[in-house]
């Protein structure tokens, strides 16, 4: 089944203090770089398979995408309303995609933990779904995270003249969703704020740094 992958990056970063948080380093690689590599070995070949949404620091994060290996680089799109709900980024990532995708992983940018095995196993939990579940939202005790995964009938829904958002899908078609109860913090965790990145530290010892 063709799996097509959206990252949204087109965030502010207000909370932790205006600044492009994909671009952050841990251990020498930046988040961004981080999760595209874990994405490599479960992505197509061609870029519409993978599309990163960028808004707020667009040029930033385009120059670091250009500077990255080829085998991992994203197909760049722009929100032109970044302050409009995620909704309106996850929308433009999912007219990007290619035509042929069969199911869409959405993943945040600045998910830390994230590893081709967790993506992996959420792919294999949405392959062993019951019949008429269309998406899948990780729940870690009690808290939903990322990757979201639905199908193609859903995609078409979220751009098609009506132009719901995820959330609204969810709420008018409860049946179809899957709440999927896992123990993987690695779903639930962000970084929001630096109180998060402090507490990342120190339980991983990573060393860090903002580029410039």
């Amino acid at each position: 089944m063709k799996t097509g992958f959206v990252i949204l990056a087109a965030g502010a970063g207000r909370r932790m203090g205006g600044v492009a948080k994909c671009l952050l380093e841990l251990e020498g690689r930046s988040l961004l770089e981080r999760l595209l590599t874990h994405l490599q070995p479960l992505r197509g070949k061609a870029r519409h398979d993978l599309v990163l949404v960028l808004g707020h620091h667009a040029h930033d994060i385009q120059a670091h995408v250009a500077r990255l290996p080829p085998a991992i680089e994203p197909l760049c799109v722009i929100n032109p309303r970044p302050e409009d709900d995620t909704a309106s980024s996850l929308r433009a990532g999912l007219r990007a995609l290619a035509h042929d995708v069969q199911q869409v992983v959405v993943l945040l940018a600045d998910q830390p933990l994230i590893d081709t095995a967790d993506v992996q196993a959420a792919l294999d939990a949405f392959a062993a779904r019951g019949p008429g579940i269309r998406v899948q939202v990780p729940r870690v005790h009690g808290q939903p995270g990322h990757p979201v995964i639905f199908d193609a009938h859903v995609r078409q829904a979220l751009i098609g003249p009506l132009q719901p958002s995820l959330r609204q899908w969810r709420a008018a078609h409860p049946e179809a969703v899957r709440l999927w109860a896992v123990d993987n913090p690695h779903y639930t965790r962000d970084l929001d704020t630096p109180a998060d990145l402090n507490e990342l530290v120190r339980e991983t010892r990573w060393s860090w740094r903002w580029p410039g």
